[in-house]
């Protein structure tokens, strides 16, 4: 080689000595030095320029200071370098000692295999590699570090902008002093960091640590899985979260959100919504004192202000509200759904009971599925609902209590805490007197003031107190504390079972009684006093008085009063109920008929028509049949329309009681039982009675025909004025005997007759 090169220098005119004074050392096979203080050591290498060094087979070195290390490897430029084969190194103090690797610029590396290395200082240490740009660091394979002071650590990595690192496989970070620390993952913006695979972070100082996470804004971080969080000083801790919002409160402080639940969502500021899938909405005037809205448990919801939804799958919005239960929902201000699937909206309001709903102004609704409503009103009963409530017309303070079971209590002031009650209505004073009150099961209160405690009691009007069991009250100031009782009116009172109160100050004190008027009473059971200041005595069973200030005298009679205003109690008429007896403090009138007439029997069995004389019968006796003129005694007239009728019997049968010698009905004690409802409860107290005892001999199955319609019984007029029959000569003023027909001719003595009715009708006096 050398006899070659020498014949070639010799060949442009240059002896051998020249070439040894520029020290030109092609020492390799085929190889060529030129320049100055060049040395070719590889095969058919090359060295050119001033003090360069091709050491490889087949490189070239070129420049100054330039060494060609690596087979068919390539240095050029200043103090470049190469170290492998078919390396590239060019521009200043750049090495290139990977593999077919490329440095250029100055003081660059281009380390790995097929590498790339350009810029200032930097260094493509991965294979296949490439940095560029100021001290920048391309460490993994076929990673990509560009910028100042980059770094790319993961395979297929890219690192650029300023201090930016990728130090995962396939990430890529860019901008600011960013760091892509998971595979795939994308940091980008200002001090950003990823952790997670194919996370994503890009905006200012936020962090994306959960795989396939995403940050962005400034100071977020995305922590989870699939997580995203935006804005400022937010954080996505939960997997599949969403965090946005946050930044400072409207007082400057800082008020960062947390989606910390899996796929929750919070916005706005200080929220936080760490159940899984809930959702925090809305902010805070002053996060120092109090958070933005929180969705703490599962699928809850919190918007508004300074909200709590705490419960499963429970909503809370407007401010300060707090829906506790599952399912829960709360709305407006200051309210609380803590029950299950409950519901509180309005101001203030509590919905504790499960199902239950509360709305208005500090209404509360503690029992299972009640409603409150209004204004501070509590519906404490299950099912039971409260409204109205707030202040009397006064101002003071008047709520509304439904503490029974399925009770309902509105209006003001009132109390329903039977159960299945109701109440309703109010009062004027409430510090003076509550508004109704349903105190028992099933009672019913309203009006002003008034009380149902019985059982199924009504109560109604003013003042009324309904305390027995399936009792009514109404009016003003009645009382019916009898079970099944009814006062109304005003100042009545039915005390007794089944009695019945009406009118003014009346009392009804016995079993069944009734009393209506004024100043009544029925003080024995079944018994009715009416009109004014009449009275039924305790000891008069089924009496019946009216009129005016008298009092009964005997049981199951009735009684008409007619006593003095001052003086005794007094009865006009009494019906003795009993012996039948009729008593009277005064004249019977009767305002046509005249006569006073008995029942007779026909001794022939037939009927005789009114206005023939009659006589006893010669053979049947206690029988009649028409008279005749030789009858020499007349019993009377067949009367058309007696005054007053005896022997009737138009009410029963003459022999269903049994009598004495002299015809005395006789009585005997007979003993009532006890009478009880299907709950066992006394109806009616055993007692006994004084009843007129039964004839053997009446026959229940016989249906009784009252001898008024029975044609063989006859009225027989045998006092007073009464119409007869007349054969034309009867003359006013004279007299008249029965003839053969019975009927009246003219006489010198007998009955007086009075006036011509007719042509053959005249009226005659009986006695």
């Amino acid at each position: 080689m050398r006899s070659i090169s020498r014949l070639i220098l010799l060949f442009y005119g240059k002896g051998v000595n020249a070439v040894a004074d520029c020290n030109q050392n092609p020492v390799g096979e085929c190889s060529e030095a030129e320049g100055r203080d060049t040395t070719a050591n590889g095969m058919a290498s090359h060295a050119e320029g001033y003090q360069t060094t091709a050491n490889g087979d087949a490189s070239h070195a070129e420049g100054s200071g330039t060494t060609a290390g690596g087979g068919a490897a390539h240095a050029e430029g200043y103090q470049t370098q190469t170290a492998a084969d078919t390396a590239h190194a060019e521009g200043t103090a750049t090495i290139a000692s990977g593999v077919a690797a490329h440095a250029e610029g100055s003081s660059s590396a281009a380390n790995g295999s097929a590498s790339h290395a350009e810029g200032y200082l930097s260094a493509a240490n991965g294979l296949a590699s490439h940095a560029e740009g100021i001290s920048s660091v391309a460490n993994g394979s076929a990673s990509y570090a560009g910028g100042r002071e980059s770094t790319a650590n993961g395979a297929a990595s890219h690192a650029e902008g300023f201090q930016t690192m990728a130090n995962a496989d396939t990430s890529h970070a860019e901008g600011y002093q960013t760091t892509a620390g998971g595979d795939a993952s994308h940091a980008e913006g200002y001090q950003t960091l990823t952790v997670g695979a194919a996370a994503h972070t890009e905006g200012s100082q936020t962090v994306a640590g959960g795989g396939s996470s995403h940050a962005e804004g400034s100071n977020t971080q995305s922590l989870a899985l699939n997580s995203h969080a935006e804005g400022e000083g937010n954080i996505a801790s939960g997997r599949a979260s969403h965090v946005e919002g946050g930044g400072v409160d409207q007082l400057g402080n800082p008020a960062p959100n947390q989606a910390i639940g899996a796929s929750s969502h919070a916005e706005g500021i200080g929220t936080e919504a760490s159940g899984d899938g809930a959702h925090a909405e809305g902010g805070t005037v002053d996060f120092t004192i109090a958070p933005g809205p929180r969705a703490t448990a599962s699928f809850a919801h919190a918007e508004g202000q300074t909200t709590v939804a705490s419960g499963t799958a429970a909503h809370a919005e407007g401010f300060q509200t707090l829906a506790s239960g599952p399912s829960a929902h709360a709305e407006g201000a200051n309210t609380t759904a803590g029950g299950s699937f409950s519901h509180a909206e309005g101001i203030g309001t509590n919905a504790s009971g499960v199902y239950s709903h509360a709305e208005g102004a500090d209404s509360t609704a503690s029992g299972q599925a009640s409603h409150a409503e209004g204004e501070s009103n509590t519906a404490s009963g299950r099912a039971s609902h409260a409204e109205g409530g707030a202040v009397d017309s006064l101002g003071n303070f008047a709520p509304t209590v439904a503490s029974g079971d399925s009770s309902h209590a509105e209006g003001v002031g009132t109390i329903a805490i039977g159960f299945a009650a109701h109440a309703e209505g109010g009062t004027n004073d409430v510090t003076v007197a509550p508004g109704p009150r349903a105190l028992a099961a099933f009672s019913h209160a309203e009006g002003q003031t008034t009380v149902a405690s019985g059982t199924a009691a009504h109560a109604e009007g003013f003042q009324t107190t309904a305390s027995g069991p399936g009792t009514h009250a109404e009016g003003a100031n009645t009382s019916a504390s009898g079970p099944f009782s009814h006062a109304e009116g005003i100042g009545t009172s039915a005390n007794g079972p089944y009695s019945h109160a009406e009118g003014a100050d009346t009392l009804a004190g016995g079993q069944a009684s009734h009393a209506e008027g004024s100043a009544t009473s029925a003080l024995a059971a079944s018994s009715h006093a009416e009109g004014i200041n009449t009275s039924v005595d305790m000891l008069h069973t089924g009496a019946h008085i009216m009129g005016l200030n008298g009092t009964t005298r005997f049981p199951y009679s009735w009684h008409l009063a007619n006593g003095l205003m001052v003086g005794p109690t007094l009865n006009s008429a009494v019906i003795e109920g009993v012996t039948g007896n009729l008593y009277l403090d005064g004249t019977v009138s009767s305002p046509n008929a005249a006569d006073y007439a008995e029942m007779f029997e026909t001794a022939d069995g037939l009927g005789i028509d009114v206005g023939y004389f009659v006589t006893l019968d010669d053979q049947a006796c206690d029988k009649i049949r028409r008279a005749t003129a030789a009858d020499g005694y007349i019993l009377g007239v067949v009367s058309a329309r007696p005054a007053v009728l005896a022997d009737s019997s138009d009410l029963r049968w003459h022999g269903l009681f049994v009598t004495d010698e002299w015809d005395r009905i006789q009585y005997h004690e007979v003993n009532v039982p006890a009478m009880f409802d299907g709950s066992g409860v006394v109806l009616r107290p055993a007692g006994s009675k004084m009843e007129p005892m039964l004839n053997p001999d009446w026959n229940e199955a016989m249906d009784y025909v009252p001898r008024s319609q029975r044609p063989e019984w006859v009225a027989v007029g045998v006092v007073g004025k009464l119409l007869v029959r007349d054969d034309g000569t009867c003359v006013p003023g004279g007299y008249c005997m029965s003839n053969d027909e019975g009927t009246a001719t003219a006489a010198a003595t007998g009955y007086r007759v009075m006036k011509r009715i007719g042509p053959n009708q005249v009226r005659i006096f009986v006695k």
